[in-house]
């Protein structure tokens, strides 16, 4: 994974980032709708205000983005294509690997 991150196309993660990014995309591949709060306050890896600073910084690098849904109180996570281009390769070389 951090071959791939070290190529042009995908910007650097730190370890928190990289495991954020992994939460999100576990809860869209399940289908549950991943709220922020529940990254911020209900996470044991960092506290709220660096998880906070961390999710701000997926948005930034367009890996994540915020949205809502009916009555716009609540705010989801989701992967962005850039985000779920990333995966697919990355199960693709897992695979790959796996042959061999």
């Amino acid at each position: 994974m951090e071959t791939m991150e070290q190529g042009p196309s995908f910007p650097k993660l730190d370890d928190l980032e990289r495991k954020l990014l992994n939460s999100i995309a576990e809860a869209s591949l399940s289908g549950k709708p991943f709220l922020i709060s529940d990254v911020i306050f209900a996470n044991s890896i960092g506290s709220p205000a660096t998880l906070s600073r961390r999710l701000t910084s997926l948005v930034d690098k367009e890996l994540i983005v915020y949205s809502s849904y009916d009555d716009n109180r609540k705010k989801f996570l989701e992967l962005t294509p850039k985000s779920k281009k990333y995966f697919a390769k990355l199960n693709e070389l897992v695979l790959q690997a796996s042959k061999k």
